[in-house]
């Protein structure tokens, strides 16, 4: 069985929660570090963000949006596919070791889809296929390689050993169709977005944030943490949108001190039962 990377779950408020044709993979350079990254593809905005973030060393994914929904990666593309934004800045190349985790990324979610593993070249067809093909309508981006280049075959040479690896028995397990349980949600660690793609917004017209809690993710993530701070009188009130900012996290301290607790501005089991029993007594 083929070791997945570690995957944790942070919601994003950039997504639209509509079913995607699952025919392509499409795969991006971040253009930027994981966790910067990660931080502006979860802030409104950027307008922008995609269904996984794969660290450059392989060891760890970030699932921000369910597989099922349209996230804002690429446009006119945003309906057709699975986004994986992959470490790192294309002028400084990629090496063997995030290759290979893209493949593996890659495969996986060929075998989860019935997706053939084979390049998609333009975005046309089933298959996979770098942002950079997808021209001006995935909005004109270049990155990863040159379209077609050396190291775009070397990636799906890659992608094809990966899924016949897999075999057609169970996949590991990794991402997830649907929205994530009460508990799988991960607290992130509070980093200062950096803009991924230079910050060009990549949603269509008409996507906006307007699902429930804003996130869409189950109780106690980010976003049900800022509607249960605004119930507790947090001052000002919260915009309820999925990521752990400065706001937030001063509510947070504040609730923490008030209720007796240690006012490190972190979401741990302590401050979430003290923030259940205080929605308890509101209620009551």
């Amino acid at each position: 069985m083929l070791a997945m990377p570690r995957v944790r779950r942070r919601p994003t408020p950039n997504y639209t929660p509509v079913p995607i044709a699952h025919d392509l993979v499409i795969l991006h350079m971040m253009e930027g570090s994981y966790e910067g990254s990660v931080a502006w593809l979860c802030d409104p905005r950027a307008k922008a963000s995609a269904h996984l973030c794969l660290k450059a060393d392989g060891s760890e994914a970030t699932q921000l949006a369910p597989l099922s929904n349209k996230t804002w990666a690429q446009c006119a593309f945003n309906s057709r596919g699975v986004s994986v934004e992959i470490e790192g800045h294309t002028a400084a190349g990629m090496s063997d070791v995030t290759l290979n985790a893209a493949a593996l990324v890659a495969a996986w979610l060929c075998r989860a889809y019935a997706i053939p593993p084979v390049w998609a070249k333009g975005g046309q067809g089933r298959g996979v296929c770098c942002h950079h093909d997808l021209g001006p309508g995935g909005g004109g981006h270049t990155d990863i390689c040159g379209v077609g280049d050396a190291l775009w075959q070397r990636m799906m040479a890659a992608i094809q050993f990966h899924y016949d690896a897999f075999g057609d028995g169970p996949l590991p397990d990794f991402a997830l169709h649907g929205a994530p349980g009460p508990h799988q949600i991960e607290t992130p660690p509070y980093v200062v977005g950096e803009p991924s793609h230079g910050g060009a917004a990549r949603n269509e017209a008409g996507d906006r944030i307007d699902h429930p809690t804003a996130s869409g993710f189950a109780a106690h993530s980010i976003a049900a943490l800022q509607g249960d701070l605004n119930t507790l009188g947090a001052q000002p009130p919260l915009q309820v949108d999925g990521g752990f900012g400065p706001a937030t996290q001063k509510a947070l301290r504040s609730f923490q001190i008030t209720h007796g607790l240690t006012g490190d501005g972190l979401i741990g089991p302590a401050s979430w039962a003290a923030i259940d029993a205080a929605l308890a007594k509101k209620a009551a």
